[in-house]
């Protein structure tokens, strides 16, 4: 399991945008993280033109198998749908990781019992506006 954002495990940030603007203020080699919306697929188009690694929040399977379609790096999703897409992406043998939301040890602990690809604390995520 990887873990993004653990206080106790050094990892890379993940760097939350809502335009292409507001890339140019992330470091680089960065890992963009933005909402999967139809008004963002111009991001997305742009990230995956550019060869930048992103992750995208999802909510449903479908979403989860147009990130993948899309090239997402990571798949963001919350405990009530992780399952379903992790299962999903493990049948169709998605290059993308999917990441559980955490917020503390204790949902780190039914994440991993979830059986995900890993997990993200908050303080993993840093907000970008431009």
């Amino acid at each position: 399991m990887i873990l993004f954002g653990h206080p106790l495990i050094p990892s890379e940030r993940f760097y939350h945008v809502e335009s292409i603007d507001a890339i140019i203020h992330t470091p680089s080699n960065a890992v963009i993280a933005l909402v999967f919306e139809e008004q963002n697929l111009d991001i997305i188009t742009h990230l995956h033109l550019n060869s930048i690694r992103f992750a995208l929040y999802v909510t449903t399977v479908v979403e989860a198998v147009l990130g993948e379609n899309l090239h997402a790096t990571y798949l963001i999703v919350n405990a009530e749908n992780s399952s379903e897409i992790q299962k999903v992406a493990e049948h169709y043998l998605f290059d993308t990781k999917v990441l559980g939301y955490c917020d503390d040890e204790e949902s780190l602990e039914e994440l991993i019992e979830m059986r995900l690809d890993g997990a993200i604390f908050g303080e993993a995520i840093v907000k970008i506006t431009s």
